[in-house]
């Protein structure tokens, strides 16, 4: 026959009690921070071999946090060329949570484009943010792959203390296009922009501006060699008279 176990000084146990705890485990109530360590059962052989083994094996207590973790973002709205910070916060516990970050459903991992910041006290919450821009590889491979219309980003952060406890928070970020910026087009065919930017109306774009001012260019040429013409025209007319004169003489 065999006997177990031996306690620890600073808990109780429910053996004898008819509750969780029989010939081969023992239910610890009051249990605190202070009992996390090694833990020994010893199963001793009655006479008259009284052969004994010991086994070791460590116990964590964990105080879990009272409080939701909570996120928040810096911006709601964010275009392709932005940046955005969100900082994520979970209560007070023991050992400290781990923060892990997520955009859409990617890990993020830190980088000089992707600045991640932790920060935990014991007896305080434990706190960290995520600075994102633009040229993150992460958010090129999210924006590549979106559709050419208004969508978002969602950024989450995950909560997790060793294998029992496992949360997350989550903040949605919308992400639009840039208004494309047109540059001087001396040949007057980027319309296509301009006539959004114009109402729609084709008289205001660029194309049909150009076209005026070509025909306008040629207008002017066509005035000069109307000038031009009708001075040589006035030379000849001269001309034909000292032709004359002289034919008198």
């Amino acid at each position: 026959m065999y006997s177990c176990c031996r306690m620890l000084p600073g808990a109780t146990s429910s053996l004898g009690e008819g509750t969780q705890s029989d010939a081969t485990s023992v239910t610890l109530r009051g249990v605190t921070r202070d009992l996390t360590g090694q833990f020994q059962c010893e199963v001793s052989e009655d006479a008259p071999l009284f052969h004994t083994d010991i086994r070791h094996a460590r116990m964590q207590v964990v105080e879990l946090p009272k409080e939701d973790p909570l996120m928040q973002v810096d911006k709601t709205h964010i275009t392709t060329l932005d940046n955005f910070r969100a900082v994520c916060t979970v209560g007070t516990s023991f050992p400290a949570a781990n923060i892990t970050w997520y955009i859409n459903t990617k890990r993020i991992h830190r980088s000089p484009y992707q600045r991640i910041t932790y920060r935990s006290y014991e007896g305080t919450p434990t706190f960290s943010s995520l600075e994102m821009f633009p040229h993150s590889q992460v958010l090129q491979d999210i924006y590549q792959s979106m559709p050419p219309f208004h969508t978002s980003l969602t950024v989450m952060c995950e909560i997790s203390i060793l294998h029992i406890y496992t949360k997350s928070a989550q903040q949605r970020i919308l992400v639009s296009d840039l208004v494309t910026t047109i540059s001087p087009n001396l040949l007057g065919l980027d319309g296509s922009n301009n006539r959004r930017k114009n109402n729609g109306d084709p008289d205001n774009s660029p194309l049909t501006g150009g076209t005026v001012g070509l025909a306008g260019q040629a207008s002017v040429l066509l005035v000069l060699a109307l000038l031009g013409l009708r001075a040589v025209s006035t030379v000849l007319h001269w001309s034909g008279q000292l032709t004359d004169r002289s034919s008198g003489l």
